[in-house]
């Protein structure tokens, strides 16, 4: 029973669609029985029953709707009173319409109970049931031909009945299924709105309190309202209608134009969706904040019309990573000092003397200034010290793009790195001015020079050698560096040092051995092979690196060669005519191969492809006034034979005779 009267009645809240829904619809109900007043005055008339009392007594139905919808505030009541008055108006048409047709006249009932199912409330139907059926039994009773037109028997009277309860049944159903799919659908919008409200207020709590930022993008760029409160913490609140990129550019505008051009090509569709949105940019630095980038498309990636942005605050990664990274360089430079601390001292106060000139911009040609940091680069790179290295390509990188010497700003992370780097070393290593080191050999040496004192002794000699720098200590600093780099670029060599007894002036020599370590990296990174190639050109698997200094009637001769694949005269040749330089004889190309800019790479690395390490090492050649000699045989290998006269150094003879 309670199912039943809850089916029927409906709940107690009456939405403002609904309310809006009825009250349009009871008006519409009214006029509609207004009409009834001229069209039941017709019938009468026309079957001579009265027309003066149609009038009357249909005006006098009309009244009761009128008056409930001026005075009853609920409309589903006001709904009711019309679903009785339609019954009424059917028991007037059935009275007023005696005749032959009076039982067609029945009709509207069945069809006026069905419209009642418009008003979605199955109290209606039941209202107009119970009302149509009063009328018929009292009125059966009172005045039967009021209700047929002839004298009908009570089974008769039963059967009109059942047809009216079952239309009353499936009106009622239909009534309630209006209800609840479509005057109810507004609480069902409200109900799962409000879910959902919910589901996003429980989200949108997960997302402000995660450390990640979340935002979407549709297919122009527009950054969706939905965002998470990590994105407004670190960008701001966006304006309305704002693109991804006017909001980066608030941080960043140069960060901002390089993401509208990624942008581009991802919209573009030219290349694969996971090659382009890895391609984006995806570090940003704002304050002291480092924010990686991620680009994630939504649904079917073939569409690009919606994708996530992920924003992740990576500083404390950054920082471990720079600490980790600073660790590792202090282990480079300590083991460094302990192999050879002349050596790293002589490449750390000409790399200072390097970034000296960047900063305060005394090299002005911009030449000279390729080669200062590409130089820096290569030698930070040999000495353990990535993070100069890495700077210094960044800069590179600017160079390349503007043609124009760096700025001040852009050079200020390489020298606030550098700054690092020497409080590091005094820490280390301090200062040792005027400081001398001798081995045990040279110190017996020495012994026995000064035991033997005597005119023509090389004693003299032997005292001012000291001071020089061994070469022995240098190739083999050469030789540690060389396989080192061999194994990152996955070849196996084998480096063989003959340093000749030579000791040469390390400050004098700086600006060379800094610039010797470009043959050293074009050696190994162009010059000697896989070892499947050389397996497949019959050779063996393992190169070989040689590196040798000695003394050649008087002048110093500084020489590396490998085994490898030979120069490529032809590419060389190609570059001079892409520059317009001669390229036809050995001296030209020779000449070509020493010129800025001239390289066989393709792509461009940390380690090679900027064109400028052999002009840098020609700059410190003549530095020195010394000549360059090249034998060179396709897939023989190479050799660089350097020349300089006796006066780049002292004593030589008397050294290499002691030796």
């Amino acid at each position: 029973m309670k199912a039943l009267l809850d089916y029927l009645i409906l709940p107690g809240e009456i939405t403002a669609f609904e309310r809006s829904y009825l009250e349009r619809l009871n008006r519409v109900g009214l006029g509609f029985f207004a009409l009834h007043i001229p069209a039941l005055t017709l019938i009468a008339w026309l079957n001579g029953t009265r027309p003066g009392l149609a009038a009357a007594l249909t005006a006098a139905v009309v009244l009761g709707p009128a008056v409930a919808l001026k005075t009853i505030a609920n409309p589903r009541a006001v709904s009711v009173v019309l679903g009785m008055a339609a019954m009424f108006m059917g028991g007037l048409l059935v009275h007023f319409g005696q005749g032959p047709l009076q039982i067609e006249m029945h009709f509207y009932f069945f069809a006026v109970l069905a419209m009642c199912a418009v008003f979605g409330n199955p109290m209606v139907i039941v209202a107009a049931t119970v009302t149509v059926a009063l009328h018929h039994l009292i009125v059966y009773l009172v005045l039967p031909r009021s209700v047929f037109n002839y004298e009908a028997a009570w089974w008769v009277v039963a059967v009109h009945a059942g047809f009216v309860v079952l239309d009353a049944l499936a009106a009622s159903f239909i009534a309630r299924s209006f209800f609840d799919n479509v005057i109810g659908l507004d609480r069902i919008v409200q109900a799962r709105t409000a879910a959902l409200d919910e589901k996003n207020h429980d989200m949108r709590l997960l997302l402000d309190n995660m450390e990640q930022g979340f935002l979407t993008l549709d297919a122009s760029g527009a950054v969706s309202p939905e965002r998470s409160a990590a994105v407004e913490r670190w960008f701001g609140p966006p304006g309305d209608s704002t693109s991804w990129v006017e909001y980066l550019a608030k941080l960043s505008p140069d960060f901002a134009a390089r993401t509208e051009l990624g942008w581009d090509e991802v919209i573009a569709n030219l290349l694969p969706l996971e090659l382009t949105l890895e391609q984006m940019p995806s570090r940003l630095v704002v304050g002291d904040v480092h924010l990686r980038i991620e680009y994630r498309p939504i649904g079917a990636a073939e569409s690009r019309d919606r994708f996530l942005v992920v924003i992740t605050d990576v500083t404390v990664d950054v920082a471990r990573e720079r600490a980790e990274m600073a660790a590792r360089e202090s282990m480079a430079i300590f083991e460094h000092v302990l192999a050879d601390r002349s050596g790293f001292e002589s490449f750390f106060e000409e790399a200072t003397s390097v970034v000296d000139a960047l900063v305060e911009r005394t090299a002005r040609d911009l030449v000279v200034v390729k080669r200062l940091i590409h130089t820096l680069k290569g030698n930070a790179a040999l000495f353990g010290l990535p993070s100069v290295a890495t700077l210094c390509h960044v800069v590179e990188d600017h160079i390349a793009e503007e043609e124009s010497l760096p700025t001040r700003a852009d050079l200020e992370p390489l020298a606030a790195r550098w700054a690092d780097l020497v409080r590091l070393v005094h820490v280390l290593i301090g200062q040792r001015a005027g400081v001398v080191e001798l081995d045990d050999a040279q110190y017996r040496a020495l012994e026995s020079a000064a035991r033997s004192a005597a005119p023509g002794s090389p004693l003299l000699d032997w005292v001012q050698a000291i001071r020089l720098e061994p070469m022995a200590r240098r190739l083999a600093y050469f030789a540690g560096q060389a396989r080192r780099l061999a194994q990152r670029l996955e070849k196996e060599v084998t480096v063989v040092v003959d340093d000749g007894g030579v000791r040469l002036d390390a400050r004098r020599w700086a600006p060379f051995w800094s610039a010797f370590s470009h043959p050293l990296r074009n050696a190994l990174g162009h010059g000697i092979e896989s070892a499947e190639e050389r397996l497949a050109a019959g050779k063996p698997e393992v190169g070989t690196l040689t590196l040798r200094t000695r003394l050649v009637r008087g002048s110093i001769v500084v020489e590396i060669s490998d085994d490898g694949r030979g120069i490529d005269w032809d590419a060389i040749a190609a570059q001079g005519r892409k520059r317009g330089a001669p390229a036809s004889t050995p001296a030209e190309l020779e000449h070509v191969l020493f010129l800025d800019g001239v390289t066989t790479t393709e792509s461009v690395s940390d380690l090679s492809g900027r064109g400028v390490g052999m002009g840098a090492l020609m700059e410190g050649i003549l530095a020195l006034d010394g000549a360059v000699e090249i034998d060179t045989e396709r897939g023989k290998g190479t050799t660089l034979r350097m020349t300089f006269p006796q006066s780049a150094a002292r004593s030589l003879s008397a050294i290499a005779a002691a030796a």
